[in-house]
């Protein structure tokens, strides 16, 4: 019975720590979130002021439009927000975030992985221009680097 005791605790341990290893944000993410983008996620999950609206510019305006303004559908369907983290920064060299930067006017941008009840989405969100506009973003569904993102 002993042996049984140590052998489920070991293997419990074994799962957990490799659990926390899975959910270790990118090796990128050691330089923190840059200027801009993390306003710019609180206002995506519209936790920031009214007029951070005017933030988004060309393309990360039209992106965000969905965002930012209420829609009681929508935020049913979400849930509330659980939780907002900063996961690294986007690179070429990586699969997920390549497909994403393709069809972006840079390749700077910062990831977040934010989570509601219902659903988890990544945001991708360039930085803050001289004027602390941002002028990219993308919000595909799914967590960050989740193989759901490559199907389609």
């Amino acid at each position: 019975m002993k042996k049984l005791a140590l052998f489920l605790s070991a293997f419990f341990a074994t799962s957990l720590l490799s659990t926390f290893a899975v959910a270790e944000p990118s090796p990128a993410a050691s330089g923190g979130p840059r200027p801009g983008t993390v306003e710019a996620m609180r206002c995506l999950v519209r936790q920031g002021p009214a007029e951070c609206k005017t933030m988004f510019q060309g393309s990360a305006r039209k992106a965000a439009m969905r965002w930012i303004y209420p829609d009681p559908d929508r935020d049913f369907k979400r849930g509330p927000l659980l939780s907002s983290n900063y996961w690294g920064r986007a690179s070429d060299s990586d699969r997920f975030d390549a497909r994403i930067l393709t069809s972006q006017p840079t390749k700077e941008m910062d990831i977040f992985d934010v989570k509601f009840a219902h659903v988890e989405y990544t945001f991708y969100i360039s930085p803050a221009d001289a004027d602390g506009k941002i002028t990219a973003l993308a919000i595909p569904l799914y967590a960050p680097h989740d193989p759901l993102q490559l199907g389609g």
